[in-house]
């Protein structure tokens, strides 16, 4: 009896580690290991061919500049009011295209040179906490709340390619700045990404 005790207390050891081994790092992916350090969020990313964190920051940038530099907004007598639309994705494949807008508005706000409105999608949040009511005065400051200057659209797009060698892939990142009170689009640029990927002997 005292050796079955023995066993049962030396299995229920064995056990207990065997888990705490296997939920090392329990939160992490299957097949990669515990070892987790911090890297540089500006480091140039290469894992894959597809659209990552480098494309967008690069994107942001080139496009961010371009505009400021652009007359309308770099000659302004004050910080014309602008309107950031949702970038079209016309790819193949998943893009956080929020994150792209994201990156612009943020770069865009810290210039100073321009002023952004909220999205229309979260106008009635500002309408409820200003408690704003029908009165002439108040349509005067919805409107004022809605006006843009300029309303700035986008697209992304790409194009692939492959041989038995060699994958060949497009993007073309595109901004257009309009004047919603007469249609004219006044200022236009984009950013273009070639990627270039050696087949490996075990595939795509």
């Amino acid at each position: 009896m005292k050796y079955l005790s023995l066993s049962v207390a030396l299995a229920s050891v064995l056990i207990l580690a065997t888990g705490c081994s296997s939920t090392k790092g329990g939160a992490g992916m299957v097949g990669y290991d515990s070892n987790v350090k911090y890297g540089d969020a500006k480091a140039v990313e290469t894992l894959t061919d597809a659209f990552g964190s480098t494309d967008l920051q690069s994107s942001a940038e080139t496009l961010t500049q371009s505009l400021l530099q652009s007359r309308y907004i770099a000659s302004a007598a004050q910080p014309p009011k602008v309107r950031l639309r949702s970038v079209n994705n016309l790819t193949y494949e998943h893009i956080d295209t929020k994150a792209i807008t994201d990156k612009i508005r943020i770069k865009l706000l810290k210039s100073g040179q321009v002023r952004f409105l909220a999205d229309k999608a979260n106008l009635g949040e500002v309408y409820d906490e200003r408690n704003l009511t029908t009165t002439v005065t108040d349509n005067k400051n919805i409107k004022l709340m809605t006006d843009a200057d300029y309303v700035i659209t986008g697209n992304v797009r790409s194009i692939k390619k492959a041989s038995d060698d060699v994958k060949d892939v497009y993007y073309n990142i595109s901004l257009e700045l309009v004047n919603p009170q007469t249609g004219e689009i006044v200022w236009a640029d984009e950013k273009e990404i070639r990627k270039v990927t050696s087949k490996s002997t075990v595939g795509w």
